[in-house]
């Protein structure tokens, strides 16, 4: 005999949300927009309170408004979040593909050395 077969509890995943609370009005009307490759907009569609802050790609909404949250409230400046977005930009700044790169490859001396020392043979001689 065996124990008796417990029901399998499966719990459903929740989706993260697209709309976030307002910290200064408490309206549930916060919502982010991409509007660039690292930018995003943050915004409450009631009191109008908005702001850019930095996204890359791996973000998701919730992490552009955690940035925004942390700006509204006070606890980063507005400046240090410029400054964040510029450095991004900054660092993959894209070389137009009309100008050609300029690559320069080292002889490898290892190998004409060994051409040059291998002594020649002769089809006539290993006959």
């Amino acid at each position: 005999m065996g124990r008796k077969r417990r029901k399998i509890i499966r719990r459903s995943v929740r989706a993260p949300p697209k709309v976030f609370a307002c910290p200064l009005c408490g309206a549930q009307a916060v919502t982010v927009t991409q509007v660039q490759r690292f930018r995003a907009v943050v915004s409450c569609g009631k009191c109008g309170v908005s702001h850019e802050v930095p996204w890359l790609k791996s973000y998701m909404p919730i992490d552009a408004y955690s940035t925004w949250y942390d700006i509204v409230t006070g606890r980063v400046s507005p400046e240090k979040v410029r400054e964040k977005i510029e450095r991004l930009e900054a660092a993959t700044v894209e070389v137009p593909a009309s100008e050609p790169s300029e690559t320069y490859e080292a002889p490898d001396e290892s190998l004409q050395t060994e051409t040059e020392d291998a002594p020649e043979q002769d089809e006539d001689s290993q006959a």
